[in-house]
């Protein structure tokens, strides 16, 4: 692989750029920087990016996994020219065939819910929305509050959203009352749910919540059934299931389109939410994805969306869908994840002071960073980090600790790309030692 070493910055280019951010953005903006000094990207083409000295890097990232088809492709490109040429917003109090056939091309892709009622589709503007929405939603059609998420799960940080987020310092305090009625379970844990369930809603249960692979809480997969099990505890007390695929749909985990639909899940939930890769970074996209009746309870109440809907994302979010079909996108997260799984295993086995475990499914997978204590567990991340920095490779963190990389790049990422981090995960290993 040709990659740049980094070289030195070009100072004017950079300085004007942090300087307006640190005197005009929110320093709150700050809290998710990725490195110490912060790096300027201007362009990128698949998986690859650069910054403004030219330094490329490959993204295992996928800017928070919302580039899922690749950087510029020029299909997506010629989907927003199009239609920002010719209509570039149009509220959702008049009608535009762009929303309407992308909730036809999705639903197409439900499987059949087992009540028999069909699916419909509320566009909204990010997953945290949709996560709000959903959970609204629920309460609406059951008439009741209480909603089950699960410990280290990551829903989003707004709304009910980042009531039911549960990672670290992403856990939002109980300081309103929108929160009161969120409950946290430990995962994989039925008898404790169903505790719960019987003893501290007393069965008056709205919903439950679960990404069908929890992500950014560490990338911890669920027990073969849980899922299943655990929403079927919720039905029989009469509450709704919402699959949050915001990261693990769209072809991520590479064995079916769903999350849900894993062989370790099997599972048909009531609602699932949708965002990030359905736009493939264009942004302004997000849906719920419910049966009918759930919609049609909701339809007594007053809700709006400023973009939801908006033509040029419904348009781009069209086009994704019809890439990931003719570029076997599904095939591409199979066998580039194979290839991940396989080299992350063999890199624990051989460095297992440094590589504690491998974890997650297709491109959506972990590298557990290892240590004596915590507190290097998180130092040898850091520096790990950094020296893939060095080398080329924007990797993210995640976990409460911070001490997971997270290998969740644009689903097109070639084998050649994947050998190369591989290879260089060894390089920093070895030197670290």
């Amino acid at each position: 692989m040709n990659h740049i070493i980094r070289n030195i910055r070009n100072v004017s280019t950079y300085k004007s750029v942090i300087h307006n951010r640190d005197k005009y953005l929110s320093p709150s903006l700050k809290t998710f920087t990725a490195y110490q000094k912060p790096i300027v990207l201007t362009s990128g083409m698949k998986t690859t990016l650069w910054d403004e000295d030219g330094t490329s890097y490959i993204d295992l990232l996928g800017q928070n996994l919302c580039i899922s088809v690749g950087y510029s492709h020029p299909r997506i490109t010629e989907a927003v020219v199009k239609q920002v040429s010719n209509l570039a917003h149009c509220t959702t109090m008049y009608h535009h065939e762009s929303s309407a056939n992308l909730a036809k091309d999705i639903v197409q892709r439900m499987p059949p819910h087992p009540s028999g009622e069909d699916w419909v589709v509320h566009f909204v503007n990010d997953g945290s929305e949709a996560v709000d929405l959903a959970v609204q939603m629920a309460r609406v059609y059951t008439g009741r509050q209480e909603i089950y998420g699960l410990q280290k799960a990551y829903h989003g940080l707004h709304g009910y959203a980042a009531g039911l987020t549960a990672i670290g310092k992403a856990n939002q305090p109980s300081y309103s009352s929108m929160f009161n009625s969120i409950t946290h379970v430990e995962s994989n844990n039925l008898d404790q749910l169903e505790n719960s369930l019987k003893y501290t809603t007393g069965g008056k249960v709205a919903g439950m919540i679960m990404e069908p692979l929890q992500g950014y809480g560490g990338i911890f997969p669920l027990d073969k059934d849980y899922m299943k099990n655990a929403f079927d505890l919720i039905h029989q007390y009469g509450g709704v299931t919402i699959a949050d695929e915001v990261q693990t749909g769209y072809n991520r985990c590479g064995q079916s389109f769903w999350g849900f639909e894993m062989e370790n899940n099997d599972v048909i939930p009531d609602m699932v939410t949708i965002a990030k890769g359905m736009g493939n970074g264009t942004g302004i996209i997000g849906a719920v994805i419910c049966k009918r009746s759930i919609a049609d309870a909701f339809s007594t109440k007053m809700f709006f969306n400023t973009y939801g809907g908006n033509p040029m994302s419904c348009q781009v979010a069209r086009e994704v869908l019809s890439i990931m079909d003719d570029e076997d996108i599904l095939g591409n997260c199979k066998d580039q994840g194979n290839l991940f799984k396989k080299r992350l295993t063999e890199l624990c086995e051989k460095y297992p002071d440094i590589y504690k475990e491998a974890r997650g499914e297709g491109l959506f997978q972990g590298l557990e960073i290892n240590g004596k204590d915590s507190d290097q567990k998180l130092h040898n991340a850091i520096e790990l980090h950094n020296m893939l920095f060095d080398r080329g490779i924007i990797i993210g963190r995640g976990s409460a600790m911070g001490n997971v990389f997270r290998v969740q790049p644009p689903m097109c990422i070639s084998t050649q790309s994947v050998e190369y981090v591989c290879d260089m995960l060894d390089d920093v290993a070895k030197k670290h030692l």
